[in-house]
């Protein structure tokens, strides 16, 4: 910016003295041979030096210009300067905090991913605990339902096994009662629904074995009728 406006300046200089030279140029000796004439020259000559003092006044003036100029510009670059440094400060104070804000994440991640896993184990054992407790509390009550058909007749434990499905149960409880009352009122029953649990687990000889049994020593029954009707249905 210095060298530009100095090259200006230079070149205001040489176009003010050629232009004297071209009016010099102009005016040679011959040509004053009169007083108008030398009045002309003096005319021209003052002209010339109003002209030049315009000039260096003018001069003058862009020279205090261009040192206002360089001044401002020295100021406006120190400015830059010390901006530019701020700035470099600011960013480094922000990869500073951005680093420390990111470890501080990593940090909370890793505790919150401990605790998820404290807090699968801890689900774990909650479903452990609550799995044992369901057991424990099935087996009293399987207890429970056990004790209470050991309370009853074999009759009765048989019929509520049959009643379930439970045939193997059930037939060991109906032979139960026809030990313990060979002559009783139910012992028909229990003999043909023994026969019944036999077929439905598959064993059709046992069952047929039951079901003839009923037939000769009841023939009169409503369960040797019943028999009758199951032995012809068995291949």
């Amino acid at each position: 910016m210095k060298i530009q406006s100095q090259s200006i300046i230079y070149a205001l200089i040489f176009l003010l003295m050629s232009s004297v030279f071209l009016v010099g140029c102009l005016q040679t000796r011959s040509d004053l041979k009169t007083g108008e004439q030398r009045q002309v020259l003096q005319q021209q000559v003052g002209t010339l030096q109003k002209t030049n003092a315009d000039t260096f006044n003018r001069i003058t003036d862009l020279e205090e210009q261009l040192r206002f100029l360089n001044g401002r510009i020295e100021v406006l670059e120190n400015k830059l300067s010390t901006s530019s440094g701020e700035s470099e400060q600011l960013r480094r104070n922000s990869v500073e905090m951005s680093q420390s804000q990111n470890q501080k994440i990593a940090i909370f991640q890793d505790a919150l991913t401990k605790m998820e896993q404290n807090i699968v184990v801890l689900q774990a054992e909650l479903s452990s605990v609550r799995a044992q407790s369901l057991a424990d509390s099935t087996r009293k009550e399987t207890q429970k339902e056990l004790q209470k058909v050991s309370d009853k007749d074999p009759f009765e434990a048989g019929e509520s096994y049959f009643s379930k499905k439970d045939y193997k149960a059930a037939i060991l409880e109906y032979e139960k009662y026809r030990n313990k009352s060979s002559k009783g009122k139910k012992v028909a029953t229990a003999t043909y629904k023994m026969g019944i649990s036999f077929q439905e687990l598959g064993m059709k000889d046992e069952a047929k074995t039951f079901y003839d049994e009923v037939i000769s020593k009841y023939p009169k029954s409503d369960e040797a009728r019943k028999a009758k009707s199951r032995l012809q249905k068995i291949k």
